[in-house]
């Protein structure tokens, strides 16, 4: 009963408050007048506000929100199922009314909350940050990085801004019962505000309106899979709902969103990718593939793993890998390193993949292990650059495969090794391609064709060239001619090219959990692309000669493949011819084909028409996987209209990976409860497009889904409870996982790979990018150039101009100090002529012989200064005319 009067007692309060506001200064439990702004200042802005607020009072210097739909306005008695239904309500008050709320004070009884404070984000008061330092100086030294910083004894905070005015609008609820299920009543409510209240045009910019909704945190985790930040997303969003206002939350509140997704990760990103990778194992039966090491500390050095798809691209196009390194990829610095092949289609496919902590012996060697455990053969052709860590480690681990080098990164040194000018004008350069190129040369050929190469340049003794022709066999194309598919991949273009492409999904910032979520995107992008290229072979591509063979490889290869054997076709037909009679012997008719195409070289074929076989000299089809224009003109020769089937390499058949393939995994298909949610939420979206795809253009029909939302919307409310989305749950639907209590691997320490610091760039590149740098101004030559004042090309010039136009104002200084010393000499003479004038009559009373002797020492004097005052302009003539000179040799 006590209670219940009490709670009497505050609706008559509250009524008070409602009725008769004037009255309420002088009441002694109003405490929200408290932190209004002093009588002066008051005075001042009151006419201003009065404008243009109606919602402010002059009577009582308060502001009172104004709603459009008085059910939104709480009341004291008003029932609530629980506390957050209230605070959800008295946030949508505050939103029509222009202000902020939050949770504060409580008390709770039995673990039960029986009373909860629901305040304006204004109320509560402002702590300064020099009062903390005085009353708390131990606890503001130990805060974090991100609000203060520590100088000296002092420390010093951001400049931050507050909104607490003692405001004291609120709603404070009470527990009906002790139970859990019993509801809640608003046993106080506060109206008015002490403050200015959000205007029509600054309501967007709430708190409350700014928060992320579902819908906005599914599009901007969606974006980052495609390595679009949040500002990029942001506008995206904007672009796609017209107005900033439509938005909501600005372009900070995406970004400031993105990192507590990151922060919120933090120890767990380790441990949240391999419980990825243990859930892709369980649902594909063993399909997915990974490994693992981690330093004694726990932290995670080494991964590897290998999906469903790269097994099975393995089984089919095994047969040649390109393995490289890549960086920049992750937060962690580790190296990544993928797998690289070529499938049916001439388009490269992932075999396997792993992260390194660092690039060395030891963890290219632990990454081939792991390959061959996964993958149970070695493939027969290895291509890398010549990382000296990976030969040695290829050599350990794959004995007998062929580890070829890449050709372009040998080319690309020798303009550095034997002079770029060399290289550019000598000729040089052109005639060394026609031998390393080549796939036609014997290795006799080749060898002969280098040693007279250098000879005939002068580098038979070049200490570079010499090493690298120690290396032939590892990079020249004629050492490759009878290798299986050993001219496959000349190169690693194919890594460099998976690892631009790799480049627009990650970024260097990425968690673990980001970067294999963004390469899921990229594969499955990479899957897609293979798709559309695979029902394209649907369709059979049109020939270009009435041959049948042409029409039956139409048939078997894919569309890029057929073109290549389309060319050696056609080229067969119109540039081939015998040199010579055939040479038959058992049953085997030997030939001698000029290649009109490649200057009237000659090759030889054989060809068994009893076994249809053809044995031929150029070796086409042991190195690519196809048949010559050599062997193609026998065959027509002998009216073949078939490919026979030994020379049909099963690599470039359509539907190779689904006709071949030995492994019998299903596809890593997701089942935890994050992606079902996810699939299902991307259902809804494709029913909600479909059905607006048919009324776009009719108003009624989308004003009759805009009622029908509505509709749908009030039935949920009634029959689902909405619950608060923790970040648990958003991660597990995004990630797929859900970060657990205690990490039982760490995350990687930082590493120092080469890649991940700035290249330094060499001379011709540099030379090569001038005109994409940015140009500055130089304050020598007063205009944008490529250079500054410290590193100008003329800076030495001008030191030494500087210097000679000193000398000349010094000389011309002192010419100018002896013309002046010369002028007062002058005047000094004339007034020693007048003075000998005067002394001359003074005395004249003296003897003649005296006067004259007196007379003539002045007279001797000035003539000699005048000799000397000549001289020395010609003195100053002369080195004024040499330095004149000397600046104009310099110029």
């Amino acid at each position: 009963m006590a209670s219940s009067s009490n709670q009497a007692q505050n609706f008559d309060y509250t009524v008070d408050i409602e009725s008769s506001s004037g009255n309420i200064l002088n009441n002694q439990n109003n405490v929200f007048i408290k932190g209004v702004c002093d009588s002066t200042a008051t005075s001042v802005i009151k006419n201003f506000v009065d404008v243009f607020d109606d919602s402010f009072s002059r009577t009582s210097n308060l502001w009172k929100p104004k709603v459009s739909d008085p059910k939104l306005k709480p009341y004291p008695g008003q029932l609530f199922k629980d506390i957050e239904s209230c605070f959800q309500f008295y946030t949508q008050y505050g939103l029509q009314g222009g202000f902020n709320v939050r949770k504060s004070t409580q008390k709770a009884k039995n673990k039960k909350i029986v009373t909860k404070y629901i305040i304006c984000s204004h109320g509560g008061h402002h702590e300064t940050s020099i009062s903390k330092l005085s009353k708390h100086s131990d606890d503001a030294m130990s805060e974090s990085s991100h609000t203060s910083s520590v100088v000296g004894d002092q420390v010093r905070r951001r400049n931050t801004i507050t909104k607490k005015c003692e405001c004291s609008a609120k709603v404070i609820l009470k527990s009906l019962g002790p139970l859990d299920s019993d509801p809640y009543v608003v046993s106080y409510f506060i109206e008015v505000h002490n403050h200015p209240l959000a205007s029509e045009s600054g309501k967007e910019f709430l708190r409350a309106n700014r928060s992320m909704t579902a819908l906005q945190r599914h599009f901007l985790l969606d974006a980052s899979k495609s390595n679009l930040g949040a500002y990029k997303a942001h506008g995206i969003y904007k672009s796609c709902f017209g107005l900033y206002s439509n938005v909501g939350p600005t372009a900070v509140d995406f970004q400031n969103w993105m990192r507590d997704i990151k922060l919120y990760i933090g120890k767990h990103d380790a441990d949240m990718l391999l419980q990825k990778f243990r859930d892709k194992n369980e649902t594909s039966d063993g399909g997915f593939c990974y490994e693992y090491q981690t330093d004694p500390d726990g932290h995670l050095t080494r991964l590897f793993w290998a999906d469903v798809r790269g097994r099975k691209n393995y089984d089919v196009f095994g047969d040649v890998v390109s393995f490289g390194a890549t960086y920049r990829t992750n937060k962690y610095g580790m190296v990544f390193v993928p797998f690289i092949g070529v499938n049916n289609h001439w388009k490269s496919v992932m075999f396997a993949s792993a992260l390194l902590d660092h690039e060395n012996e030891t963890n290219f060697t632990y990454a081939c292990e792991m390959f061959l455990k996964v993958f149970c053969r070695p493939p027969k052709c290895i291509i890398t650059d010549q990382c000296l860590a990976m030969k040695v480690a290829i050599q350990k681990t794959f004995p007998d495969s062929i580890h070829r080098y890449c050709m372009w990164h040998i080319m690309q040194k020798f303009p550095a090794k034997i002079g770029p000018v060399f290289c550019a004008e000598s000729g040089f350069m052109e005639k060394l391609n026609k031998f390393v190129w080549s796939s036609h040369l014997t290795v006799a050929e080749f060898e002969e064709g280098w040693n007279s190469m250098l000879n005939e340049f002068g580098l038979s003794n070049h200490v570079w060239l010499n090493e690298i022709y120690g290396m032939r066999k590892s990079w020249i194309s004629a050492f490759f001619r009878d290798k299986p598919m050993g001219a496959l991949l000349r190169t690693t273009s194919r890594s460099e090219s998976s690892n631009f492409y790799f480049n627009h999904f990650v970024q260097k910032g990425d968690t673990l959990s980001e970067f294999y979520m963004c390469y899921e995107s990229a594969i499955d992008k990479q899957i897609h692309e293979n798709k559309k290229l695979t029902n394209g072979d649907t369709c059979v591509p049109q020939s270009i000669t009435e041959k049948e063979i042409e029409k039956h490889a139409a048939h078997l290869y894919t569309r890029t493949m057929f073109y290549k054997v389309q060319k050696q076709i056609k080229v067969s037909c119109f540039h081939m011819s015998l040199a010579n009679q055939p040479i038959v012997v058992d049953g085997v008719n030997k030939y001698v084909v000029r290649d009109r195409s490649l200057n009237d070289k000659l090759f030889e074929v054989e060809f068994c028409f009893s076994k249809n076989d053809v044995c031929y000299s150029c070796k086409l089809f042991m190195r690519v996987g196809y048949l010559c224009r050599h062997c193609f003109y026998i065959l027509g020769l002998w009216g073949v209209e078939r490919i026979p089937n030994q020379f049909l390499s099963r690599r470039w058949l359509r539907n190779a990976e689904e006709r071949f393939c030995t492994l019998k995994f299903p596809d890593d298909l997701q089942s935890s409860n994050g992606h079902i949610v996810k699939d299902t939420s991307k259902k809804i979206l494709t029913e909600f497009q479909n059905c607006y795809g048919k009324v776009s253009n009719h108003i009624e029909g989308l004003n009759f889904i805009l009622e029908e939302m509505k509709c749908l919307n009030i039935r949920i409310e009634q029959k689902f409870h909405k619950s608060a989305v923790t970040k648990d749950d958003m991660l597990e639907e995004h990630f797929g996982v859900r970060p657990s209590g205690a990490s039982s691997v760490l995350p990687p320490l930082q590493s120092n790979n080469k890649g991940s610091r700035k290249r330094i760039l060499g001379p011709a590149e540099i030379s090569c990018d001038g005109k994409k740098r940015k140009m500055k101004k130089c304050r020598n030559g007063k205009a944008l150039a490529f250079h500054d004042s410290r590193n100008c090309p003329q800076k030495g010039k001008q030191v030494q101009q500087n210097s000679l136009l000193q000398n000349v104002h010094s000389t011309l200084n002192q010419g100018m100090e002896s013309q002046t010393v010369h002028g007062q000499n002058v005047h000094g003479n004339g007034t020693l002529n007048s003075n000998i004038e005067i002394q001359t009559v003074q005395e004249a009373s003296k003897p003649e012989g005296e006067v004259n002797e007196k007379i003539g020492e002045k007279t001797k004097a000035v003539t000699v200064r005048k000799e000397s005052r000549g001289l020395a302009h010609e003195y100053m003539l002369t080195n004024i005319m040499h330095l004149v000179s000397s600046i104009v040799f310099l110029v």
